[in-house]
């Protein structure tokens, strides 16, 4: 059986106080609407179309290998369900739709939508159990426990009527009746045209409808940011249980902040309040101290980093180094046994293996046009408090005394020295 995705992203999120398109907020890296495509594309859904709002660049980046239909007024999920139905013409099998701003959607889910139909069934819903009070959508059902009717929360109460299952949003329709969208009516106080009317029309035609019971967890939905901070909350949890059972160790896992992309080889120890960016990857016994940040880099085996270090993008951090506190590495390659330990910054830089960088060294990468690289030889000892001037070259086996300025190559088995003449005058 053939199977197409719609995934509604057109909604405005005015709640989010954002520029930001909600589906579009981040949650460990990964935006809302990337998480719902890849729980697609784990079920093996190959076709997909997206609703998207009118004038929004932004979802140019991740929707390019998808169709895509513009909602220029957002006028409800029915509304939406219809007018990408437009490219489904000549389609035949299931329409599964969900929602771009659904980040916990799985695949396992969506193949249980799937699977439920049979040669009768014509839509299929679900929904999760809730006793407390909320302000979900709820589903009836009939004498017979067969779906008839989802109502807004407000209606229900209003008509006077209980029930525990709650309307879990994800469902999915049969191409056959893809028409009956046409007979979803304009709901009179908001004016738009809700996808759950599809439920009532369809039971009074007698339409089979079943029903798919799922986890709260799964379809939580992100509406304002303090949503989005829950929805963080949950992510971060899931990637630190999975990081410990793969054999990290993080001493304070509540305060270890993980990206969806982040690797870890095996026996890497983590302190607290460390954060990982995207695109990090971390190798085995590898040590990071507390108060370290680290985003688009690798660290090799056996190296500690921190406490208080920044490990920027394009750096690698080759194997048994030591970046120490208050140091800052950026677009630079480590070789291995390298020690920067104290208060430097390091930036377009090669640094040899076993060389050392003294307390204080800051390299001067920037000419205030271009970044300008620094190469510095292996077995080489900087000095404390040195300022190195790129474009330079240093050897292998230089000594660089402290307190000084470097603005030349340096040739290998040399002591080199920078530093103005001292000059002692007695006070009159």
């Amino acid at each position: 059986m053939e199977v197409c995705s719609i995934i509604l992203s057109a909604g405005k999120g005015s709640r989010m106080f954002s520029d930001i398109p909600k589906p579009l907020h981040l949650i460990s890296g990964k935006t809302m609407l990337e998480r719902v495509i890849d729980a697609n594309k784990s079920a093996n859904i190959k076709k997909c179309i997206i609703v998207i709002p009118e004038n929004c660049e932004a979802f140019k980046g991740i929707c390019h290998d998808f169709e895509t239909v513009v909602q220029k007024v957002p006028k409800g999920t029915g509304d939406a369900v219809k007018k990408a139905s437009n490219l489904l013409k000549k389609f035949t099998g299931v329409i599964l739709i969900c929602f771009g701003d659904t980040p916990f959607l799985t695949s396992e889910t969506f193949n249980k939508v799937i699977k439920a139909f049979d040669n009768k069934t014509k839509l299929v819903i679900t929904g999760f159990k809730k006793f407390e009070k909320n302000n979900y959508g709820k589903i009836i059902f009939s004498k017979t426990n067969d779906p008839i009717e989802i109502i807004e929360q407000k209606d229900a109460e209003v008509r006077n009527i209980h029930s525990e299952f709650c309307n879990g949003g994800v469902m999915a329709i049969h191409s056959s009746i893809i028409n009956q969208l046409n007979k979803i009516q304009e709901n009179l106080i908001s004016k738009e045209y809700y996808l759950t009317d599809l439920v009532n029309i369809l039971n009074k035609e007698n339409k089979k409808i079943s029903f798919i019971e799922i986890e709260e967890e799964e379809i939580i939905g992100i509406n304002n940011q303090v949503d989005l901070s829950v929805a963080e909350k949950i992510s971060q949890n899931l990637l630190r249980r999975d990081a410990m059972l793969k054999g990290v160790k993080l001493i304070d896992p509540e305060t270890i902040f993980i990206n969806h992309d982040t690797k870890f080889g095996r026996d890497v120890v983590i302190h607290p309040n460390v954060v990982f960016g995207q695109n990090v990857i971390i190798e085995t016994s590898v040590e990071i101290k507390s108060f370290s940040h680290l985003e688009k880099c690798k660290v090799k085996s056996g190296s500690i980093i921190g406490p208080f270090a920044r490990i920027r993008e394009n750096s690698v951090i080759g194997k048994n180094s030591k970046v120490g506190n208050f140091v800052e590495i950026k677009k630079s390659k480590l070789s291995e046994d390298v020690k920067v330990n104290h208060l430097s910054y390091v930036g377009d830089s090669e640094i040899g293996s076993s060389t050392n960088i003294g307390a204080g060294t800051i390299t001067c990468n920037y000419d205030g046009k271009h970044k300008q690289k620094t190469k510095i030889g292996k077995n080489s000892f900087v000095g404390s408090n040195s300022t190195i001037i790129a474009p330079i070259k240093i050897g292998e086996n230089v000594t660089m005394g402290a307190g000084s300025t470097f603005d030349k190559d340096i040739p290998n088995n040399t002591l080199s020295i920078g530093r103005a003449y001292q000059i002692n005058k007695k006070k009159k």
